[in-house]
């Protein structure tokens, strides 16, 4: 593995003058070519701001020890992030998507990469570092097992769900017929090279005769009529709520390619807002992408995604939506 050789200026002292460490430091893990980490690096000064991943964290990190991290801010000059210095950051993403692809477990090549991933964690794991959303609360609220729980505490309208090997059982408890939805990741490349993504589909018991449904767990679900889609995006203490007709559309919205750029600004669904502030808030999330269905009975929890998109919403969404992250990791 490289690191980056450390300029002489890299050791920085406490007392350096502000050219050198700034005051302001940021720390943002991600790909600058996701559109959604430049929306935000967009409003951030590039002095004292830094980002990258785990693909890019050999050109930016300077040093790391027990007492502090010296990294390499967007104008190229280092920065000193300790305890007398610290800063808050936002992971977007850990990894670009792909980095690893064709890396083969057990061999060198992954034993690298592993060892890439150790440096990247013993830097956000800092607790000098104000995130967020802390990477422990990120890797527990991407599981929806996990937000369904605290959704239930909460008291929060949740589809019935289960997870279990027998398609009998499932029917028993949900109605036939249900929905299914990975419980790991949503999409994968297959052999051919081609993106696959794994959408929500409605099953019968019948149809799942003779699948090993714990081989690749799958959630299965109540299904609900679904009459409009919500998109809520929170920021700390903000939330934006936009909406999607669900008529003509298929049981999972992203089939529809015009769906992706047919959400409207809604200020109507103010209780749903405050519910997903509450699971945010209980899931240690200081942002969140949530998905929620209304139907007859009105709105009911369906997903969250603390790493989510938002940019194909509404441009009035979006732009508040960037200058609140920015303005946080300002500390303004």
């Amino acid at each position: 593995m490289r690191l980056r050789p450390a300029p002489e200026d890299a050791e920085i002292p406490a007392d350096a003058p502000p050219e050198t460490c700034g005051p302001l430091r940021v720390l943002l893990i991600g790909d600058l070519a996701d559109p959604h980490m430049t929306a935000v690096l967009d409003r951030l000064p590039r002095q004292g701001t830094v980002a990258v991943d785990a693909a890019t964290l050999p050109d930016a990190l300077c040093g790391l020890s027990p007492d502090h991290s010296t990294l390499l801010d967007r104008q190229g000059v280092p920065v000193r992030l300790s305890a007398s210095a610290p800063a808050r950051g936002w992971i977007r993403r850990l990894a670009p998507a792909g980095w690893d692809s064709g890396t083969v477990l057990g061999s060198q090549a992954a034993a690298r990469l592993a060892s890439r991933m150790a440096l990247l964690a013993a830097l956000v794991r800092d607790e000098r570092t104000t995130w967020l959303c802390h990477l422990d609360a990120l890797f527990a609220a991407e599981n929806k097992m996990v937000q369904y729980r605290a959704a239930r505490a909460l008291g929060l309208r949740v589809p019935e769900t289960l997870i279990c090997s027998h398609p009998g059982d499932l029917a028993a408890a949900l109605g036939d017929p249900f929905v299914v939805k990975p419980l790991g990741p949503g999409n994968f490349t297959g052999d051919d090279g081609r993106e696959r993504v794994v959408h929500t589909q409605t099953v019968t018991a019948a149809d799942l005769a003779g699948v090993d449904l714990l081989g690749a767990p799958f959630l299965a679900q109540q299904q609900l009529t679904a009459r409009t889609h919500l998109r809520i995006v929170t920021v700390n203490d903000r939330a934006w709520a936009a909406e999607l007709d669900a008529d003509s559309l298929p049981l999972d919205w992203r089939q529809a390619q015009a769906a992706h750029h047919a959400f409207k600004a809604s200020s109507r669904w103010r209780e749903a807002e405050h519910d997903a502030l509450l699971l945010a808030r209980h899931l240690k999330t200081g942002f969140t992408c949530q998905d929620w269905i209304v139907d007859a009975a009105g709105p009911a929890f369906i997903d969250l995604n603390p790493g989510g998109q938002w940019l194909f919403l509404p441009d009035s969404m979006t732009a508040q939506i960037a200058d609140h992250l920015a303005a946080w990791l300002r500390g303004v």
